[in-house]
């Protein structure tokens, strides 16, 4: 692609970073944000819902766990889907509507009385959260091609730790709303929405774009700053991607759903220190994505694919072997550490390869992804009848291997953030790459 009118006026000089980039970097940090609280608003509110419904005791688990696949369904219907349409349409339009209607989609779960009206609900739900996550992700990877580094990884810190505000927040809504979650979702619902559609705003159009020649000519990629390799290659790589994205997500899913009761069960511990296994994960994930762009600088992107692998089994064997909860939570830290980069690389990456379908490649990543959520729990089931509790990590073990061998293996394919000899950007003022819109 050669430059355009349109396009050297997004050139940046010195590669120093125009107020209009960092603003939009804030927008992207803000959908990972909302993704946090949204879900801690649903997730401290499910009991108040279930009230609500009448989906009392185990009597109501099949027919909240319906709502809930729903969800998850639509979740990766709407990264498949909303993919090509920011390829087509820009970040901005396809930001606007979806952070500002994501939010606001679980009203109806508490007016409506139908299941099959909560089921279309559900769907509609995850199709919005779906797309949310693609959007952010794409226009993250624009940012990151702007500021010629790593800088991906920040992004998805900011899901956890919104998550662990609102969790507070919800919480103390689940104490006073007992009988009916419409209050949080309103309160919640509305304030995201209204913020969603101010930070919408300062999404990237594709005019904003760096140009495909400004990647870096090095590491398999030819002038248009994608790989020299047929469209079969590529879609193969994206699917390798997706691959290691759902063998993530499900290492976490195990990790989430069976961390608690694995620690309690097999070390004889009460349910107030078998809870911490959780927080201890949570806490390392967050803290491994706020240094893994930092790394990734440093060390290169294949070199922190590699050890998140190997941290994160050596921490599943940790589990695995633990006599003592103390073991078993250092175990649960060092998986959090392992898993914590490793979706946020693969979406770099992913855009990377090519810029002009970052879309349609991070949707495809994404929806392979968080197929993941919902099959895990299936399979560690399964191992743990099969196999008892005490062998729960065993699972994570085996995936987290095959990230470290293969993870390294598929980022090579994706061109580097810079031509040689260039710096990395600077947050300093520069000429404005277009006004604020």
């Amino acid at each position: 692609m050669s430059n355009t009118p349109a396009m050297s006026k997004i050139r940046i000089p010195k590669k120093q970073v125009s107020r209009r980039m960092r603003w939009s970097r804030w927008a992207t940090f803000f959908a990972f944000a909302q993704m946090g609280a949204v879900m801690l608003m649903w997730s401290t509110s499910t009991s108040s819902l279930r009230a609500e419904q009448g989906w009392e005791g185990a009597a109501g688990d099949a027919t909240f766990g319906s709502l809930a696949l729903a969800i998850g369904i639509g979740n990766a219907i709407g990264c498949a889907v909303s993919g090509p349409l920011v390829d087509r349409f820009g970040a901005r339009r396809v930001a606007i509507p979806s952070l500002v209607l994501y939010p606001l989609l679980y009203l109806p779960l508490s007016l409506l009385g139908s299941m099959v009206g909560l089921l279309a609900t559900g769907i509609l739900i995850g199709a919005a959260r779906g797309s949310v996550d693609v959007v952010a992700n794409v226009n993250g990877v624009q940012v990151e091609r702007h500021y010629g580094r790593p800088i991906m990884s920040m992004f998805h810190a900011a899901y956890p730790a919104s998550g662990f505000v609102f969790g507070f927040v919800g919480s103390a809504f689940a104490q006073h709303f007992t009988e009916s979650p419409l209050v949080p979702y309103l309160v919640i619902g509305v304030t995201m929405s209204v913020l969603g559609l101010l930070f919408g705003r300062l999404y990237l159009s594709p005019e904003e774009h760096l140009a495909p020649v400004e990647l870096a000519a090095a590491d398999g990629a030819d002038a248009r700053g994608g790989l020299r390799a047929p469209a079969a290659a590529a879609l193969a790589v994206m699917i390798g991607f997706g691959v290691l994205a759902f063998v993530s997500y499900l290492a976490e899913s195990a990790t989430f759903d069976w961390g608690q009761e694995f620690v309690r069960r097999t070390l004889e511990t009460t349910p107030g220190v078998a809870a911490l296994a959780v927080t201890v994960f949570s806490g390392a994930q967050f803290a491994g994505r706020v240094l893994g762009d930092a790394l990734s600088a440093r060390f290169g992107q294949r070199a922190v694919m590699a050890a998140s692998g190997v941290i994160g089994a050596i921490g599943a064997t940790l589990m695995l072997t633990a006599a003592v909860p103390a073991q078993a939570l250092i175990g649960f830290g060092f998986v959090g550490l392992g898993v914590s980069c490793i979706v946020p690389l693969m979406l770099s990456a992913a855009g990377r390869l090519d810029p002009e379908n970052s879309g349609r490649n991070i949707g495809l990543v994404n929806s392979i992804g968080v197929a993941g959520m919902f099959v895990g729990p299936a399979g560690i089931t399964l191992l743990v009848s099969e196999l008892g509790i005490a062998w729960m990590p065993l699972l994570p073990l085996v995936l987290l291997i095959a990230i470290a061998i293969a993870g390294p293996i598929l980022i090579a394919a994706a061109p580097s953030f810079r031509s040689a000899g260039e710096e990395p950007a600077r947050e300093e003022p520069a000429a404005e790459v277009g006004a604020l819109r």
